[in-house]
């Protein structure tokens, strides 16, 4: 995986200096030469890619471009590896505002339940605040920083303030032979600040690995239907459990269904040893405006 995140990496970064074989586009080529003074001024707008893979939010990996919507994300993992807990059910709400091409803001609602094997269930609400910057932004990539903080929750036993950097890119592979797929990859570090009891990490790591194909087009009545598959990875640092790694293999789908509505969903299978949960489900409903 880390082979592939460096090859998206490579592509992200040589890939400005090629910018001027592509076909002019309606809006200026955004790169980390420029950052301080392109877009900044410009009134936010989505790159098209007409004839190429679209650049799409999926649901695992970091979205790398910036936007204008409301997303609802449901989340059920069932059979957990735990004596205290057999599903954990997650709901939440993110609404994103983007002020230009270069800044957006994001404000999180989570709603959490674990369900006991043996005691009372429990249920707690958190928040998180986030802002993202457009780094790269040209035709067939895009890259961006995200930094974000999410709320302790007690009630479940989190006493943390969880910061966590990231970094989020895109590829459309068409130009290499590859019709309407694009490459997907994130990596973020997650710190957790607050006391820490004998043995609990400090801070982990995490990576996304995604590929997906386009099978419509946007003028279908399943607008822009898209399979893809998603590899995503996390590892403990520091801790009673430094460098224990869980990988998930996670397949999915995503259709639009008109006026600017989205639907996926897909299912998180553990393929590393032991596995925290026997499989969840995701669904992804998302409003653009």
């Amino acid at each position: 995986m880390a082979r592939f995140a460096l090859l998206g990496l490579s592509l992200t970064f040589f890939r400005p200096l090629l910018a001027q074989a592509v076909p002019a586009q309606a809006l200026s080529n955004l790169t980390l030469a420029n950052f301080f003074t392109e877009g900044w001024d410009q009134t936010w707008s989505k790159r098209q890619t007409p004839g190429g893979a679209p650049d799409l939010a999926l649901l695992r990996v970091q979205t790398n471009f910036l936007a204008r919507d409301v997303r609802f994300d449901f989340l059920s993992q069932q059979d957990l590896n735990s004596t205290k807990n057999c599903t954990i059910d997650q709901f939440d709400t993110v609404l994103s505002e983007s002020f230009n091409r270069r800044i957006m803001v994001l404000a999180y609602g989570y709603y959490e339940w674990l369900n006991s094997r043996t005691a009372s269930n429990l249920a707690e609400s958190s928040w998180a605040l986030a802002t993202r910057l457009q780094l790269i932004d040209i035709p067939g990539t895009s890259l961006d920083f995200n930094l974000k903080a999410l709320s302790p929750t007690k009630t479940l036993g989190s006493d943390f303030t969880t910061i966590t950097p990231s970094l989020g890119g895109w590829e459309d592979l068409t130009p290499y032979g590859l019709n309407k797929v694009g490459l997907y990859y994130s990596v973020q570090a997650n710190n957790y600040i607050g006391p820490h009891t004998l043995g609990a990490k400090s801070v982990d790591t995490a990576y996304d690995l995604s590929l997906a194909k386009t099978w419509t087009e946007p003028t279908d009545s399943l607008q822009n239907f898209t399979t893809f598959a998603e590899v995503y990875s996390q590892t403990d640092l520091g801790g009673s459990y430094s460098g224990k790694t869980v990988v998930t293999f996670t397949p999915g789908f995503r259709t639009g269904l008109g006026h600017n509505q989205i639907f996926m969903s897909g299912v998180d299978l553990p393929v590393s040893h032991p596995r925290p949960y026997n499989w969840a489900l995701r669904v992804t409903y998302i409003i653009l405006f």
